[in-house]
């Protein structure tokens, strides 16, 4: 399992669009993704579930990923992070 605390630097946060392009990286690996706010645990491939998390442009996100393929997951997923989603 690797896991990374992540800032969202998005202005909008977490908004649909930036939701939608978590769910498509997550959905090309197998293995579990998900991402953790304030507590508050939402698969990455939830669409919904991100969005419910509320977070807002600052937030930090702990990204976890567990599965065969989890180090490309992370790098993938940190990418869109720091490319401001």
């Amino acid at each position: 399992m690797q896991i990374r605390e992540i800032a969202v630097t998005n202005p909008l946060g977490l908004h649909a669009r930036a939701s939608a392009k978590i769910v498509h990286a997550a959905s090309r690996f197998r293995c579990s993704v998900s991402l953790v706010v304030d507590g508050r645990r939402a698969s990455a491939r939830s669409l919904l579930a991100l969005m419910l998390l509320s977070a807002s442009a600052g937030t930090m996100v702990k990204l976890e990923v567990d599965g065969p393929e989890e180090a490309a997951a992370m790098r993938a997923i940190t990418a869109l992070f720091q490319d401001g989603l």
